[in-house]
């Protein structure tokens, strides 16, 4: 089990991420400066900083242990997720991100009231708090039962562990703002990284066979096997369900996540976000990877080292492994690659949250704020979302699997965003209502293909398609309105 120099390792690393954030915040005299940095992150050093930022915010504790989980089930078939990245790659360079900065506005959901009007811009903003809130109460519950299930505690620590991920992450978003979050960020993703490559090279190097019988083995039982084209939406992978799926996903958060979009005007210019988004590429890919390797190697490894102690829950597996077999010190490191992946994630998913409250909500709905009030008001809202989304976390635990739990919560309000997104940086005339109606109704199907057993990966496809159907078949039947502004 863990050494204590596991733990003096990931309370400093708890502590370094938090000065970090606060010495890295930078200039905070009103809500833009909280929230895009004023847009200020143009340079080509700021650029990478944008880019792993989005890559570290998107892949959080999460990814961290589901996908290796996944493999460690099912194969290596989630690898054809690095198919979708090229593809979200020419989505954002030539499609979206010059029809979005060209709009030049100053918050994210600002292009969606500048075309379709204030209620659809509530209605899409309620959706996205909807979104955030359960995902970062997964995002917190995740790393808590790995934490759990590596230092072999009872469950009387679950929420010990779960205030205090929960508070650090909110303690210091609430401070440091986007810019010192975007630093963090970066400086996370090298440790995520690393986390994975000591795992994997340990592995590889204690495995009592060689690497070719390995891969025999690994090919006799299945686990490499790429292509399944099973047209079955129960089967939970295949070839289909991960290249849409996936796809459809990953453009959606991409396009339609305040996370993302935060990051776009922070870079402050197209040239700027569309080399951020290089770095994200190629970021994701690497790290997809090489979570696929960490699955299929822990695999291999309790093929020929059986443990007759092994979890029977596959999410808790890798944990396991990085506790019992990893040298002290080497888990600590690996635990607080695990936290970093959370606290980057949480942390976007805050102050994104914040913003949505203070930009879409109280700077429109109620009354005017002066620029400190405006600063201030978004703090006090990053810290009571922080602590909402740490009280949440003890109940996500009842809906199954930790990637099940997250593409599903993701799913269900990623496709109704993204009609907004898309209706608001097209030319094409839509019917606000129907619009309206579309959203509304597209998460109602995606909870019923919950409710058949669908896989969860075609939950967004399954919430975006019917929401564009509807949208487009009121919009002929009621005609469209005309743009809002």
């Amino acid at each position: 089990m863990l050494h204590y120099v596991d733990f003096i390792i990931i309370a400093l690393y708890l502590a370094g991420t938090i000065t970090v954030g606060i010495v890295f915040r930078g200039r905070q005299q009103n809500a833009g400066d909280y929230f895009t940095a004023g847009r200020g992150m143009k340079s080509v050093f700021q650029s990478l900083m944008v880019g792993l930022s989005i890559a570290a915010a998107l892949f959080s504790g999460v990814s961290f242990l589901s996908y290796p989980s996944v493999v460690y089930s099912h194969g290596i078939m989630i690898i054809l997720a690095l198919i979708t990245f090229p593809i979200c790659w020419l989505v954002l360079r030539f499609w979206f991100l010059p029809r979005f900065l060209r709009a030049d506005v100053k918050y994210p959901y600002d292009i969606i009231e500048q075309k379709l009007g204030p209620n659809i811009r509530t209605l899409a903003a309620g959706t996205y708090m909807l979104l955030r809130i359960g995902w970062m109460a997964t995002l917190i519950y995740a790393p808590t039962i790995a934490i759990l299930a590596a230092a072999n505690l009872s469950d009387n620590w679950f929420w010990p562990v779960v205030l205090t991920i929960g508070l650090t992450c909110t303690s210091y978003t609430t401070f440091g703002g986007i810019r010192g979050l975007i630093i963090t960020d970066a400086i996370q993703f090298v440790v995520i990284v690393l986390g994975i490559l000591i795992t994997c090279c340990f592995i590889l190097y204690r495995l009592p066979v060689s690497f070719s019988e390995m891969f025999a083995d690994l090919r006799s039982s299945g686990a490499l096997t790429l292509f399944d084209f099973s047209p079955a939406p129960t089967k939970m992978l295949t070839f289909w369900s991960i290249i849409i799926g996936v796809t459809a996903a990953n453009v959606c958060t991409y396009t339609a996540d305040q996370m993302s979009l935060q990051r776009y005007l922070a870079a402050g210019s197209r040239r700027s976000a569309d080399r951020s988004f290089a770095f994200n590429t190629i970021g994701a890919m690497v790290v997809v990877t090489l979570l696929v390797l960490v699955g299929i190697a822990v695999r291999s490894w309790y093929h020929y080292v059986p443990d007759p102690a092994l979890p029977q829950m596959a999410d808790k597996v890798f944990p396991y492994f990085i506790a019992s077999q990893l040298p002290g010190g080497i888990a600590g490191l690996v635990l607080a690659a695990l936290l970093a992946a959370t606290v980057t994630s949480m942390n976007g998913g805050i102050n994104a949250l914040a913003a949505t409250a203070t930009i879409d909500f109280r700077m429109r709905l109620g009354k005017k704020l002066t620029p400190h009030g405006e600063l201030r008001f978004g703090r006090i809202v990053s810290m009571i979302i922080g602590l909402a989304a740490t009280l949440a976390a003890g109940l996500v635990g009842f809906f199954g699997t930790i990637f099940d739990i997250s593409l599903t919560v993701l799913g269900l309000f990623l496709g109704p965003l993204f009609l907004c997104i898309f209706f608001s940086v097209t030319d094409i005339p839509v019917n606000r209502k129907s619009l309206a109606v579309g959203m509304i109704t597209g998460v109602f199907a995606g909870g019923m293909a919950v409710r058949l057993s669908w896989s969860s990966l075609w939950v967004t496809p399954v919430t975006l398609l019917t929401g564009f159907a509807l949208t487009l078949i009121g919009t002929f039947i009621f005609g469209p309105d005309k743009p809002a502004v």
